[in-house]
């Protein structure tokens, strides 16, 4: 028997990704992790001794960068040889690039791993100089985007999915730099998105995630070149067959139209939980900011959804210490908290990023006042949250679990359990640590502002 050559371009090497940031970093992680696979590399659970790590980078606030680039400059540290990939929200910022010059190896955007195909093991083998001798992003290709969210991912796990439907966005609110890190919106086509939830669903996903920077101005186009709405798609979406949740974000207040209000009431598949970030209750600081509404039509529209579809959980963004924000401005915000109920707040301190029209403004506001005002939201909203979860106790709630904590306890086998129940309140419990992945239900035996505690039921048959 004759022996098969070799193929002496097959060359091997070893992966590791790491992540910071948003839903739709993990969901480009997972692609990114398949394109390596058909590249010949294997993934492997640590960083330590491999051939290459890619980390996908968040950008949208100044902690989450030095976070990334001090993981960065430590795995170098730790793995000399490692051949590093930035990309996500900072592999466009050269000043990041400038900082890292000496560290990392390539840059590419979001999604335009295309670009490299069938060239990673030989990069890897390359020098630095020889690679990019002067700027190592690469060239803008919207149709490299496309391919790129074609791909099939290999999902972190079976039981929840995350689904990007668009990326990008064209709102360029003046304190954000997804619109220069993601560039305009690029809609995928419905029967890709389609396509992708079904399989999901086939193999026993229980909830899925649509994701977007702008998910509600999805205009995706099909093989007709007839375009869909956000509304269609997820109209479509939980008309497929099977037992599972639909949940999306995020999503922008002058894109939630009546259409979409009353769709969202009558899906059965689908959250009632909506994400709506305000930002600032100030339309002072609104207009600053350019985020295209007023206070007064965000009431308006809180209004209208509490109307048509009574059962939605509104949860929110607001901003605290944007450029000239006043004691009266963060009255206004507090104000609309009071107000719009929010069952869930993400009070966050403004952020100066480079290459946002905000950049330019003085940063007026101490740091010490931010927190002050922060601690102030987050105590309110606590308020809210705690008075509302009450309506849980003693009822019987699904959830899906999602994480284990091993209990301190001579019981084996038994862990701190946690998950999230369809409205997306956290729910903890004690189980057995087999459970996680799969849907039950628990009895709510104790209530909080951040979440329910019970007592483990069944699993869902």
């Amino acid at each position: 028997m004759k022996r098969k050559k070799k193929n002496k371009n097959f060359i091997m090497f070893s992966f590791f990704i790491k992540v910071f940031g948003c839903q739709m970093n993990l969901a480009d992680s997972e692609r990114i992790s398949a394109f390596l696979s058909q590249e010949k590399g294997v993934i492997k659970k640590s960083e330590k001794n491999v051939d290459l790590v890619v980390v996908v980078t968040c950008g949208v606030r100044q902690s989450a960068e030095e976070r990334a680039i001090s993981a960065i400059k430590k795995l170098k540290r730790e793995n000399p040889r490692a051949f590093i990939i930035l990309t996500g929200c900072l592999a466009h910022r050269e000043d990041v690039l400038v900082r890292l010059e000496k560290i990392v190896s390539l840059s590419v955007k979001p999604a335009h791993w295309g670009e490299i195909q069938g060239k990673i093991a030989n990069l890897i083998s390359l020098s630095k100089k020889e690679i990019a001798k002067n700027n190592p992003i690469l060239p803008e290709n919207q149709a490299e985007i496309a391919c790129f969210y074609k791909m099939e991912p290999f999902y972190e796990n079976a039981y929840r999915a995350f689904i990007p439907i668009m990326t990008g966005c064209n709102n360029f609110c003046s304190y954000c730099v997804v619109p220069y890190a993601r560039g305009r919106e690029i809609s995928r086509s419905p029967e890709e998105i389609l396509k992708e939830a079904r399989k999901l669903i086939k193999k026993g996903v229980k909830e899925i995630y649509l994701l977007g920077q702008n998910v509600n101005s999805y205009q995706g186009e099909d093989a007709d070149g007839k375009k869909w709405d956000f509304t269609r798609l997820i109209k479509k979406i939980d008309a497929v067959p099977g037992d599972f949740w639909i949940k999306f974000i995020s999503s922008h207040p002058k894109d939630v139209t009546e259409k979409l209000i009353k769709t969202l009431a009558r899906l059965k598949k689908v959250s009632p939980n909506l994400h709506l970030p305000i930002q600032s209750g100030s339309n002072r600081i609104l207009a600053l900011m350019n985020r295209k509404y007023t206070r007064e039509d965000y009431f308006a529209l809180v209004k209208k959804i509490k109307a048509l579809a009574p059962q939605t959980v509104l949860s929110s963004d607001l901003i605290v210490g944007f450029p000239g924000e006043t004691e009266q401005d963060f009255l206004e915000s507090l104000d609309v908290l009071k107000k719009c109920q929010f069952e869930m707040l993400f009070s966050l301190k403004y952020s100066r990023r480079p290459g946002t029209a905000a950049f330019k403004l003085k940063e007026d506001v101490k740091s010490e006042l931010k927190k002050e005002r922060q601690k102030i939201l987050d105590g309110e909203w606590k308020k809210i949250a705690d008075k509302i979860n009450k309506k849980y106790l003693g009822k019987k709630v699904l959830v899906l679990i999602d994480r284990k904590k091993k209990k301190k306890s001579s019981q084996k086998g038994l862990y701190f359990l946690s998950g999230k129940n369809f409205e997306e309140k956290n729910v903890f419990f004690e189980g057995d640590g087999k459970l996680v992945g799969k849907l039950v239900y628990v009895k709510i035996t104790s209530t909080g502002p951040l979440g329910l505690r019970g007592k483990f039921l069944e699993v869902k048959k």
